[in-house]
């Protein structure tokens, strides 16, 4: 749902009334009244019609400066044409044209300024601003004026418009007179603001093509090259939806090399876990071979470690898991730890479980990689910090990393 706000020049604050109009996402209204902005449907995509009478449109040359100078140099382009103080004005540039100007609009900044806070307020999140003569379409050498038989506004060209002055079906208003003088178009095309607006008789000497259609600015589609009056301060924090289009290029190849890196992982894994199921077959092939194809097989490197230490043994040699050779082993592994104290030791299953006293982290460190350097392995089974002195249970067993 979109919310559409028209503001005119009554508006002063939050308890001025102002008419709206909520549409579906098929530019159909919904919803439509007249109220304060607090007792209008909370958005968070509000477009604000602001009447033609609150907005200036020109042109000028502007000088070339840096953009984040630009907001405070537009006021003082336009000072000669403006009534206001130029720090009392809030200017938006529009298109370049091909002359070397560009597109001015210009509104009070305080009125302005108020009526976002007030829609803040309401909960109403005002996203676009958008002059009601942006709203009239234009074709290429032509005008054309909305009127609803008293008054109205014009567009011109490179969306650029105004308002009208008043009158009636048989004078011109004056304003549209005086641009004609600057410069007629080929013809003007009038849209009537209302069902019952009849075509006017002004004589003005330029071909006048009366249009069935009719002008709402509740429903009026806003051409996508209309000015946002909401620039510079004053404009709304982006969307992570507005960023999408330069964001979509960069989430596409991050999706890639994403996919790239899940394939090679998922490829890599699926190699060792094929060359596991063949180191196994192998040793499973290699315990029957040696054992008797009728061994009951679990887990072939320790059964076959077993078996060959009891081999070992009934041949009367002494095997690496042998309390013997893991003790001297492991006496010169703490031997070149200094500051360590053996409490107690327990040998079963061809593992020492060890408890003693180190002088810190760091000693424990150096002792488990002088242990892994005489090809046993060291597990820390506890570890407590006591008094500055550090008490671990060590579980050592055969088979560490030379």
């Amino acid at each position: 749902m979109n919310l559409r706000i028209y503001l005119t020049a009554q508006w002063q604050d939050a308890a001025s009334s102002c008419a709206w109009a909520l549409l579906d996402d098929t530019g159909n209204v919904r919803e439509s009244g007249s109220g304060t902005l607090a007792s209008m449907p909370h958005s968070d995509d509000a477009t604000v019609i602001v009447s033609s009478e609150r907005v200036l449109a020109t042109t000028a040359v502007l000088p070339r400066i840096k953009r984040s100078k630009l907001e405070t140099a537009l006021p003082f382009a336009l000072e000669d044409a403006l009534i206001d103080d130029v720090s009392e004005v809030h200017v938006t540039p529009g298109a370049k044209l091909q002359d070397g100007r560009t597109v001015l609009y210009t509104l009070n900044k305080n009125w302005l300024a108020r009526f976002l806070a007030a829609s803040t307020a309401a909960k109403v999140r005002v996203r676009h601003v958008v002059p009601e003569f942006c709203l009239l379409p234009t074709r290429a050498g032509e005008w054309s004026v909305a009127w609803d038989g008293a008054q109205g506004f014009l567009a011109t060209t490179h969306s650029l418009g105004g308002a009208l002055d008043s009158s009636d079906d048989a004078h011109a208003p004056v304003s549209l007179q005086l641009r004609l003088q600057q410069g007629a178009p080929a013809a003007l095309r009038l849209f009537a603001l209302g069902s019952e607006v009849q075509a006017p008789n002004w004589g003005l000497g330029v071909p006048v093509i009366y249009e069935k259609q009719t002008i709402d600015w509740r429903k009026a589609p806003i051409p996508g090259d209309v000015p946002n009056l909401l620039w510079g301060k004053l404009a709304p924090p982006p969307r992570i939806s507005e960023f999408l289009p330069w964001l979509r290029p960069a989430l596409m190849a991050a999706l890639l090399l994403f996919g790239v890196e899940v394939g090679t992982s998922n490829l890599e894994w699926a190699l060792l876990a094929n060359e596991k199921r063949h180191l196994t077959h192998e040793m499973t092939e290699t315990f029957q071979e040696t054992f008797g194809s009728d061994a009951t097989i679990v887990d072939a490197p320790l059964q076959m470690r077993r078996n060959l230490a009891r081999l070992r043994h009934a041949a009367g040699l002494i095997d690496d898991a042998d309390f013997s050779p893991m003790l001297d082993k492991f006496a010169a592994a703490s031997g070149s730890v200094t500051g360590n104290t053996l409490r107690t030791l327990r040998y079963a299953d061809g593992k020492l479980d060890i408890e003693m006293a180190l002088t810190n982290a760091a000693a424990l460190d150096k002792l488990q990689q002088r242990i892994a350097e005489t090809g046993l392995t060291a597990q820390v089974m506890d570890k407590r910090d006591a008094g500055g002195a550090l008490t671990v249970q060590l579980r050592v067993s055969a088979g560490g990393v030379k």
